[in-house]
């Protein structure tokens, strides 16, 4: 009897052993949901709160996905001091023991706004899932992210999705008298401030009549004064108003700064790469049909890449890519020029003590210019030369500039509409000067330009001597966008919190890209981008997307990082270009 006993237990453990696999199986994945990051001069904290709350709510799902408390996953993210993106996500979910972490941005740009997010699995048992969407307007964000947590259900926890609250039936019968009445009731606009389930009737965008209007979505709000010739977000004379079409696009975000960026066929395939130049690699990207296609990597090493440029300058067919560099203390040049040789991006220039540019002319092509940095002194005391392909290394070959202007701030051509070329620099002050080639000074503008985290850190004389940093002048390029047979002089205007007050110190906060043409006297305003949330570090004009037109192609850093390399966050903005014909 006691051996019957014994074996009925060991049979009812194994019975359970059976089992305990698919018990813990059945466990509900943990979700721990990020407020998301904020990209915005204005203050969107009540959407940052809803974002999460609906999020919650929508994944929730008994059994099967359990979201972590929001003040228990804000604590921890309050705990992972400096780090962001992935690294933030990592090590809240390890904190919290979350299976899953969701993270994300919205980058608001005047009426429109960029939905940036991403789930990462800890356990390493479900791929990550990537979402981005823009929106022409604040009313579309919450069924965007509706859609967002439905996808995120059904693919990656194989939940049916939840349906939408269903509208309470004075809504309901509201609804049905708007209807009858006209179109008009019916596209009153939603009250962005409403919780979010209170926004969503039957999937769709519930109604505000009898709400205030909302400032951002309103009847009444204030509307930009826009181009209608080149784009429609871009800013020109009074009475001009927006259209219907954004007029801009916006890449993913970025885990790194962008300090460069450039557009050409660097690999000879017939359609156009970008050519994006972070502090410690340079990334190949192809756009085509809104989409990113990695096509190659190169590491630097010990220096750090401060610009990139294209053109085929050696004459062979084939552009060159040249990276302006720093060693990795930032006080000497060591740049180089990469070429595709049908395999890979190969070096053939290295440790050049150059800083490089190329412009492009109408009539002679590519040409290159090169700053030798010899004066420790200023970053704007020796001269600039055009530059020629020589014996297997790139030559000075004729001055153009003797001094007043270092080559990151420099651009020429026919400017005043003379005939002959004039030269626009960024000075030590960071305002911009028109000078003759014999650098004789013809206008000045009163307001500053530029504007970078970037610099150079000359030798110090001293032994015991704290070295004083120059911070960079950046791109300066001249065009004629608007097809009037005149040069535009575009010029990046970030704005820092400090006003350039502070030698050593600087805090971006929005940015905007100017044109200005000559009008007899000076350079006038032309006309300009929508100001930008974040530093803006370069910019580039070319068929970027390779839909057969040209785009204003812009990097814009939203966020520094505490140390070089890591914890930063970029990204790629672009306007379409549509001159008058």
């Amino acid at each position: 009897m006691k051996s019957f006993k014994s074996t009925r237990v060991v049979s009812a453990i194994l019975f359970c052993l059976m089992f305990l696999p698919a018990i813990a199986a059945a466990a509900p994945a943990k979700v721990a949901v990020l407020p998301f990051t904020i990209n915005s001069d204005k203050d969107y904290t009540f959407l940052q709160k809803g974002i999460v709350e609906m999020l919650s709510s929508r994944l929730a799902s008994p059994g099967k996905v359990e979201v972590l408390d929001p003040i228990a996953t804000t604590s921890a993210m309050a705990e992972a001091k400096g780090l962001s993106g992935d690294k933030l996500a990592q090590a809240v979910a390890g904190k919290l023991g979350a299976d899953v972490a969701i993270h994300g941005s919205l980058t608001v740009l005047g009426e429109s706004v960029s939905i940036d997010a991403k789930t990462l699995d800890i356990t390493g048992g479900r791929q990550p899932l990537t979402f981005f969407k823009q929106t022409n307007g604040m009313g579309e964000v919450i069924p965007q992210i509706n859609l967002m947590a439905g996808e995120i259900n059904s693919k990656l926890f194989g939940v049916t999705p939840q349906a939408a609250a269903p509208a309470p039936a004075a809504a309901a019968a509201g609804a049905a008298v708007a209807v009858g009445a006209g179109a008009a009731a019916s596209s009153a606009p939603a009250d962005i401030h409403m919780h979010p389930e209170k926004l969503l009737q039957n999937g769709q965008v519930a109604s505000a009549e009898g709400l205030p209007p909302s400032p951002l979505v309103g009847a009444a709000a204030p509307v930009q004064q826009t181009s209608s010739t080149l784009n429609p977000a871009f800013v020109a004379a009074p009475g001009v108003q927006a259209g219907g079409d954004p007029g801009f696009w916006k890449s993913r975000s970025y885990d790194h700064l962008i300090n460069g960026i450039e557009v050409g066929d660097v690999d000879k395939d017939g359609q156009q790469e970008t050519v994006v130049a972070t502090p410690d690699r340079i990334f190949i990207y192809r756009f085509v049909q809104g989409k990113q296609q990695s096509v190659a990597e190169i590491k630097g090493g010990l220096v750090r890449f401060i610009g990139v440029n294209i053109g085929d300058i050696n004459r062979n067919g084939t552009p060159e890519i040249f990276v302006t560099a720093f060693a990795s203390n930032l006080n000497a040049l060591e740049s180089s020029v990469y070429e595709f040789d049908g395999r890979q991006f190969a070096p053939i220039v290295q440790k050049s003590r150059y800083y490089y540019t190329v412009v492009r002319n109408s009539a002679l092509g590519d040409i290159l210019l090169g700053q030798k940095q010899v004066s420790d002194e200023s970053i704007y005391a020796d001269p600039i030369y055009e530059m020629a392909w020589k014996g297997g290394e790139y030559v000075p070959e004729r001055q153009v500039l003797k001094r007043k202007g270092n080559l990151l701030g420099f651009a020429y051509g026919d400017i005043m509409q003379n005939g002959s070329e004039s030269i626009v620099v960024l000075d030590e002050s960071e305002q911009l000067q028109l000078l003759t080639p014999d650098g004789k000074r013809q206008w000045m503008s009163e307001d500053k330009y530029g504007g970078t985290m970037l610099y150079y850190q000359p030798p110090s004389k001293a032994i015991g001597n704290l070295n004083t940093i120059s911070y960079l002048p950046i791109r300066i390029r001249t065009a004629d966008l608007d097809g009037n047979n005149k040069l535009e002089v575009l010029v990046i205007q970030n704005h820092d919190r400090t006003r350039r007050l502070m030698t050593q110190q600087r805090i971006f906060s929005s940015g905007q890209i100017e044109a200005l043409a000559w009008d007899g006297l000076g350079l006038a305003p032309a006309w300009k981008t929508r100001t930008l949330s974040g530093r803006i570090q370069d910019f580039a004009i070319g068929d970027f997307d390779n839909d057969g037109t040209n785009e204003l192609l812009i990097a814009v850093v939203t966020k520094e990082g505490a140390v070089i390399f890591t914890d930063a966050q970029s990204s790629l903005v672009a306007f379409d270009l549509k001159p008058a014909k």
